[in-house]
């Protein structure tokens, strides 16, 4: 399975390289996003640091949505999405597309939370570094699962947010506590485990019959 993995793999960072599609549409978007909250919450330090956590994960919640656009945007526009399922076991297939995603989102969440720590003047904690780790592998399954789930037609694609933020909003959650300074970080250290167990797990179950959709 390592193989196939790491082939759909490369072929997602090949995709990226030649359109930069996740790139472009993700970086601009989380840079203005946490520049604007800042300026919506104020000047002052003490209101910043206590909305740094929430604004840093908000802002990568919602670059789920166009990030999903790409799972396999590339492939149906190309009319290659049939011949690549065809090819590669839906297990290897979940997976690369996955692991790619994942790359996506934790990069997305390390820029929104270098932002935050150097605009809103907070400290980046061990406990917040798992939660984004943790946090953004259930986002990467939630967002690869459903990004092929809409990918066969326009009118699913205009469900994405309705789908992928209600879904993700433990993640977001979970997350912002692990940020927050004076909390328990036990359970929520725990609630992000399972949360992500638990999504990753069940797409990859049903990633087979969503092939077939």
């Amino acid at each position: 399975m390592t193989g196939p993995v790491l082939a759909v793999f490369r072929r997602e960072l090949a995709v990226e390289r030649a359109g930069r599609e996740a790139l472009v549409t993700t970086v601009p978007f989380v840079a203005a996003f946490v520049v604007l909250a800042g300026l919506a919450f104020g000047p002052e330090p003490a209101q910043l640091g206590g909305t740094a956590a929430g604004t840093a994960w908000l802002a990568v919640l919602v670059a789920t949505v166009p990030l999903a656009r790409t799972v396999a945007g590339a492939e149906v526009a190309d009319d290659t999405w049939d011949v690549l399922r065809g090819l590669v076991p839906a297990g290897a297939l979940f997976a690369g597309k996955l692991l790619w995603t994942w790359s996506a989102l934790a990069a997305t969440w390390l820029l929104a939370e270098g932002l935050v720590v150097v605009l809103f003047e907070v400290q980046l904690t061990p406990q917040s570094i798992y939660g984004g780790v943790v946090g953004t592998l259930a986002l990467a399954a939630l967002t690869t699962g459903l990004g092929v789930l809409t990918a066969s037609g326009p009118r699913r694609r205009g469900l994405l947010a309705a789908l992928v933020l209600p879904a993700g909003l433990p993640a977001m959650l979970a997350g912002t506590e692990l940020a927050a300074e004076q909390t328990a970080v036990l359970p929520w250290a725990v609630l992000t485990t399972l949360y992500a167990a638990v999504v990753v797990t069940a797409v990859w179950a049903v990633f087979p019959a969503l092939l077939e959709e």
